[in-house]
C-alpha cells in the first residue's frame, strides 16, 4: 500500500517532549493514540485521545510493552482480510485492546509507532537495556509496507514534515527511508550494548 493516513497512533517515550511538534499539527478529533502510562497520561494533558496498552505482567518493567496485541496491530498486513479479521478477534479477546468495544479503530493496524528508547546505564547494565522498544521499533521497521516509525528528534521532525505536505498521509517511499533509519538506530544501540558488555559493567 503507498499511502496511507495517520489516524491510529502507538507512542512509548522517554521524553515525553519529543512528542509536542508532532502534536502541534494534528487534529486530536481525527487521531487516537494508544501507548504506555506515562505517555497516555501525557497525550491527554494534551487533549489528545489515547489508551493506556500494556501486557499486563510488568516484571519491574521488563515485559510491559512486550504484549501480542500491541505487536499484532503493528506487524498486521493491511492488504490482507485474514490479518484484519485476527485483528478483530484479538480485540474481542484482549482487554487492553477494547475487548469491550466495536469501535473500529479499537482493532484497526497502527499507522505510526512513535518509540524513543531510554538510554542505558553504564553502572546498572544489562538491567536498563530497552528490549521492549527495541522490539517495537523492529517489528515497525519490518512491516514499513504498512506503518511508519519514528524514534529520536530528526525522525519525528522529517514526519512532521511530511505528514504536512501530504495532509495527514505518509508514502511507502518515505515510510521505507525511515525504517532504514530505524535498523541504522538499532544496529547502533546494539554496538553500543556490546561495547558495555565489553567494559565489564
Amino acid at each position: 500500500m503507498d499511502r496511507i493516513l495517520v489516524t491510529n497512533i502507538f507512542a512509548a517515550v522517554f521524553t515525553k517532549s519529543l512528542l509536542d511538534p508532532l502534536l502541534k499539527i494534528l487534529n486530536p478529533k481525527r487521531v487516537k493514540f494508544w501507548g504506555t502510562e506515562g505517555t497516555v497520561k501525557y497525550l491527554k494533558s494534551k487533549d489528545f485521545r489515547a489508551e493506556s496498552v500494556v501486557s499486563g505482567f510488568d516484571f519491574d518493567g521488563r515485559v510491559k510493552t512486550l504484549d501480542r496485541a500491541i505487536f499484532a496491530r503493528i506487524l498486521a498486513d493491511r492488504l490482507r482480510k485474514k490479518h484484519l479479521k485476527e485483528l478483530q478477534l484479538l480485540a474481542r479477546d484482549t482487554s487492553e485492546v477494547g475487548s469491550d468495544s466495536s469501535e473500529e479503530e479499537d482493532w484497526e493496524p497502527f499507522d505510526l509507532v512513535i518509540v524513543d528508547l531510554y538510554a542505558p546505564d553504564p553502572k546498572n547494565f544489562p538491567e536498563t537495556m530497552d528490549i521492549g522498544g527495541q522490539a517495537l521499533i523492529r517489528a515497525a521497521i519490518k512491516n514499513f509496507e504498512n506503518v511508519v516509525v519514528a524514534f529520536d528528534p530528526k525522525s519525528i521532525e522529517d514526519l512532521v514534515w511530511e505528514l504536512k505536505i501530504n495532509k495527514g498521509v505518509t508514502s511507502v517511499k518515505f515510510r521505507k527511508r525511515q525504517a532504514a533509519k530505524a535498523a541504522r538506530f538499532i544496529a547502533e544501540r546494539a554496538k553500543l550494548e556490546v561495547a558495555l558488555f565489553k567494559s565489564g559493567t
